[in-house]
């Protein structure tokens, strides 16, 4: 069944990168199909340059529907809800505040909403900026979430063609805002930086009956800057706050199985950055020889498991 023509609203969430923000913008008046709106959300209190760039571009009559939105309170989700309530396309394109479009980026997302009504969630890969050149490898295999609770993400690599995805990440991703609303929005009761969000949105719309596609063509280029709240992204109250996010999330989408089956594995298992005591020792004896970003080692284990079962009270009290 084919879809008719949609609203496409981007959801820019910025916080005190003026610079980035500005070459943000300049890349969506760029797009050879330019978006319905692009809503901005805005800490005034804490960073009047990003309110300039904003205004600015206002003023200077630019092509561009620029809404801006106010905030008050830290956080990603709160951004990100706000600027929920406050579209009105059809279609949310999240992207970072330092992740630059390519000019056929909402393009290449809106030919698959447009052209099969069963599509929910289309992304591409925001490819990360390396010494000032495109940092480009080929995926090994789709984003999924391996039962009970393995999450395999290769959402900065590039596969050979469209392929299905169970979950995106928030720097380069789009949903149906229609599905987003019907399930409350985005998840409000996560911890810390509310690692796994994009998770629990894009296995609520795919709850919905909607299909989720990566498109290697739908790309931004990711210059990753450093964050202002929330910086330390692995000491032990992050791992903690991972650890317990993730089985929150997981524990919302799995039946009776896969919750009785999710906190053993977790704790055996795990994932980066919450891994579990099988993956804490590979770390530690791979890391005297290699160092990667992936193997946290022991040291990070304790933290991740109190996480999981501060998941698990999360859950059952929700």
């Amino acid at each position: 069944m084919t879809a008719t023509k949609l609203r496409f609203s981007i959801f820019l969430p910025t916080l005190k990168r003026p610079d980035l923000l500005r070459k943000n913008l300049e890349a969506l008046e760029l797009q050879t199909r330019r978006p319905d709106e692009v809503l901005v959300s805005l800490r005034g209190d804490i960073d009047p340059e990003g309110v300039a760039v904003v205004d600015d571009f206002i003023a200077r009559a630019t092509k561009l529907n620029i809404i801006k939105v106010m905030l008050t309170e830290p956080g990603i989700v709160v951004a990100e809800n706000a600027l929920l309530d406050a579209a009105t396309g059809d279609v949310a394109c999240l992207i970072d505040d330092d992740a630059i479009a390519r000019p056929l980026w909402m393009e290449n997302i809106a030919r698959h909403y447009e052209s099969n009504s069963e599509i929910g969630g289309v992304a591409g890969p925001p490819i990360n900026i390396v010494d000032g050149k495109p940092e480009v490898k080929p995926a090994r295999y789709q984003n999924r979430v391996v039962f009970p609770g393995l999450i395999l993400d290769q959402s900065t690599r590039h596969p050979r063609q469209v392929v299905p995805s169970q979950h995106f990440r928030g720097a380069n991703m789009s949903l149906l805002i229609s599905a987003l609303r019907n399930q409350g929005g985005f998840e409000s009761r996560l911890l810390g930086d509310c690692f796994r969000y994009e998770l629990d949105a894009c296995l609520g719309v795919s709850s919905q009956g909607y299909k989720l596609v990566f498109d290697p063509e739908a790309e931004v280029d990711h210059h990753e800057a450093p964050r202002v709240l929330n910086t330390a992204r692995f000491d032990a109250t992050a791992i903690h706050n991972n650890a317990a996010n993730e089985t929150f999330v997981l524990l919302k989408h799995y039946g009776f199985f896969g919750r009785l089956l999710h906190l053993p594995f977790s704790i055996l298992i795990g994932n980066f950055p919450c891994p579990g005591i099988l993956w804490g020792v590979m770390g530690s004896i791979i890391s005297i020889f290699c160092k990667n970003r992936f193997l946290l080692g022991l040291s990070a284990v304790w933290p991740a498991v109190k996480g999981r079962f501060t998941g698990f009270r999360m859950y059952f009290s929700h």
